[in-house]
């Protein structure tokens, strides 16, 4: 059996996220950045007890991005120490005044937030959209499909692309 989940987010939403990772200096590494030694200076991992040490990466070398984070909300992965975190709700849900971004971390103690990063420059395109829809596709032989689509009326067929499989 192949699961399907869909969600939408409003295209003037994800541009304001959008200009906040492109105008930070700095971003948020994702769990795969460790491994990639051109985040680290000289370009070359540093490890610590046999492990590459995240706190050396270069956090200006990580481009900017959106996370998806618990299939609920998209952030900014920008890092700027005068805004609080960027974030919107799928489905134009809008969070109660008593729940803030780290509610979304807050799952049982042995589990962590589920991330997908979809890079900035997936999103080209955006500012004609009417929506924009990410589909998850999770086949238990092939792995998971995340998929970006930017609904636009003008297009007969939907600019569809995969964005967690790279060549």
């Amino acid at each position: 059996m192949i699961n399907t989940i869909t969600i939408e987010f409003e295209p003037a939403d994800v541009q304001q996220l959008l200009q906040h990772a492109n105008s930070a200096t700095e971003h948020l590494p994702c769990m795969g950045d460790q491994f990639v030694a051109k985040y680290y200076e000289g370009g070359k991992i540093i490890t610590k007890n046999d492990w590459p040490d995240v706190s050396q990466i270069d956090l200006t070398r990580i481009p900017p991005a959106l996370f998806l984070v618990n299939d609920s909300f998209l952030m900014s992965n920008g890092i700027n120490p005068q805004e609080a975190v960027a974030c919107v709700y799928k489905n134009g849900h809008v969070p109660s005044e008593q729940q803030n971004e780290s509610d979304a971390f807050a799952l049982g103690s042995e589990e962590l937030p589920t991330v997908t990063r979809i890079l900035a420059r997936d999103f080209d395109g955006v500012e004609t959209a009417r929506k924009v829809r990410i589909t998850f596709l999770h086949d238990p032989r092939k792995g998971p499909v995340v998929s970006l689509e930017l609904v636009d009326d003008l297009r007969e067929t939907p600019d569809i692309r995969i964005v967690n499989r790279r060549p």
